[in-house]
Parts: structure tokens; sequence; C-alpha cells
């Protein structure tokens, strides 16, 4: 079964890489994302067996109907129960106000991958903000006796209620209730601040997921709400202080002093901006992110490689510890996968 995968960003937001957000939480929660959405076509799918996220090149035709626009697609084989790999294609578009021909391109995306490929299609549309479009998950075509009619799953996240995304025992609702935030949000950084604490400290003391997935589902979650919700540098220190100070006399999953990787993009800027002298040589977390790992270690001649490579290793092992993905950890410490798998085997 092949599953197609296109976002498109809304003309009206502006965020460094949206369309890149959702594609990777899509990748990191597959199954939780069409089971949030399509619980009947969950059912069907097998996914013991790993999905398998094919490149974009097959998918041209798509690319070139939408130039001018930025989007992310992707190409996913999956499998049925029964153990047939199958053509399954789902068109997936994350856009905010979509235009009047809506309906008409969802549509032509449609024939045009079911004539190239010549498989079954499902087709869905993922809308991000509030839509007017009237037709509502149809085209109608009709002219002299020759008619049309095409139906896709069209959802609007607008349409799902706060209590009903906070009471899911699904993670993708997370997401999914971060995306409302935005739009609520658009011209008022106090209240995306509130918000954005808010589903933090949610995450942080969240003990309803399965225990051996809690970690991977609350580490790809900080990182998409942080990158979403974005905030000024001040309301950013603000949150990291009080994600400290709420941690006192709770146990927390996923928050502490050593090791805390919360708003990775913003927090990256915080270290560079107040300059920890010797964070890097402490291992803490404050002195590692990407600037800082090139280390204030001039005054050490001797050993001064070494040590640079022993500091990452220390805050590639804290976060590893704390459940962020081995490509995550390799992209901030130029520590090669292998490496950091090496690293926490000796630990074991």
């Amino acid at each position: 079964m092949l599953t197609n995968i296109v976002l498109e960003r809304p003309n009206d937001y502006r965020v460094i890489d949206h369309d890149g957000l959702w594609k990777k939480i899509i990748h990191e929660l597959f199954e939780e994302f069409i089971l949030f959405f399509i619980p009947e076509l969950a059912e069907e799918l097998d996914f013991s067996k790993q999905p398998e996220f094919l490149e974009q090149e097959l998918f041209k035709e798509i690319i070139q109907e939408k130039k001018g626009k930025q989007i992310a697609d992707q190409i996913v084989k999956v499998y049925s129960k029964a153990g047939e790999e199958k053509w399954l294609i789902i068109h997936i578009e994350i856009e905010g106000s979509p235009r009047e021909n809506f309906s008409k391109r969802m549509f032509r995306y449609f024939y045009h991958i079911y004539d190239k490929f010549n498989v079954d299609v499902v087709a869905m549309a993922v809308l991000t903000g509030h839509s007017n479009v009237l037709t509502k998950g149809e085209y109608h075509y009709a002219l002299h006796g020759t008619s049309l009619t095409y139906q896709y799953n069209l959802f609007e996240i607008s349409d799902y209620s706060e209590d009903e995304l906070l009471k899911s025992d699904n993670p993708f609702a997370m997401a999914i209730l971060a995306a409302k935030y935005v739009h609520e949000t658009k011209d008022d950084v106090e209240k995306r601040y509130q918000f954005k604490i808010k589903l933090m400290k949610i995450l942080s003391q969240k003990r309803k997921y399965p225990h051996e997935y809690n970690r991977m589902y609350i580490s790809v979650l900080i990182y998409f709400i942080d990158y979403l919700l974005q905030i000024p540098l001040e309301l950013t220190k603000k949150l990291r202080e009080q994600l400290i100070e709420i941690k006192e006399g709770k146990e927390m999953v996923y928050i502490n002093r050593d090791s805390m990787p919360i708003s990775w993009g913003e927090f990256e800027r915080i270290v560079k901006a107040e300059g920890r002298e010797e964070g890097k040589a402490e291992g803490k977390l404050e002195g590692k992110l990407e600037g800082k790992l090139e280390g204030k270690l001039e005054g050490k001649k001797e050993g001064r490689e070494e040590g640079k490579k022993e500091a990452k290793r220390t805050v590639a092992k804290k976060l590893l510890e704390d459940g962020v993905s081995y490509e995550v950890v390799a992209k901030y410490t130029e520590l090669s996968v292998e490496e950091l798998k090496k690293l926490m085997d000796g630990i074991n």
C-alpha cells in the first residue's frame, strides 16, 4: 500500500519551515496520524511492518501542479494486514484558507496520481486554519449529460474542540491542538505564550501514553510545538524559567534542571546570546547547542580536540537518556548515529 503525503503552507502564516514541521511529525507519528483522522483505514493496515518513505521524484507532476507554492510531499509504502503490498495513495494538504477552486485542485491531484500509477487512491485534505470552503469535500462537474462527482476526506482543525483534543489518548491530538492555538494567537504573542506553556506543562507531566512510547511521543511533540508556536526571545526565557519552577515537588517525564531540551530553536538563540562560558566543558545542554559546540576552550591547547568531543558525548548521552532521537542528537552534536549507539551500548 502506498501513501502520498502532500503538505501545503497557508498563505497567511509565516514560520520557518512550517511544511517541514508537519512532514516531520507525520513521519514520526504516522500510525497515530492515520488513526486520528481515518481510524477505519488504520484498522486495515499492518503497522508492525515499518512504513517505507520513498523518494519525492515519483510525484513530479504534483509538484509542477503546485508551482510557486511551498510544499512538502512524501510517498509511503505500507502493507495490509493480509500481508499484501498494495498501492494506496493518500493526498494530504495542510492549508489555511483555500481558494474557490480548492476542490477542483483536489480532483486534479487525484486523477494525476490515479492515471500515473493506476492504483487505489484515498484522498484527504487537512486544513490548519479557518476556511470558507463551500463544497466541503466534493467536486462537481456537469455539462450536457456528462457529469462527475468526486468526494474526498476533508478535515478542518477548527472543527475539533479544545476539550475533545485534551481528552484524547492519541498523541497526535496535541499536535492538532497546537495548530489550533497558532491560528487563535496570530496577533497576540502573550496569549500564544500562555498556550505554549500550557501545552509544555501538560506534556511534561503526561502519563496516559503507553509507557514504552511515552518519552518518544513527548520528545516529538515538544519539538513540534516549540517551532510551531514561536514566541519572542524574552517570552522564551520566561517560559524556560517557569518550566524549571514547576519541577519542584513533581515527578516530570521530560524536563529536569541538568538537561532541559525545551524550545529547541529559540533556546539555541538564548544560549548564543547569553554566551554561557564553559557551559560546553561542563556538559550542560545550555552550552552544547550548535554554536556552543565550537566551545570556549581556547586556553586549553593541549587535548583541545578530545575535550570538545568529550563534551559532545556528554550532552549526547543526556539527550538520548531523555528520549531524544538519535537523528536529532546527531544533528546537534555532529556525532554519527553509529557513534551514539556505541555510546549508549557502553552505558548499558
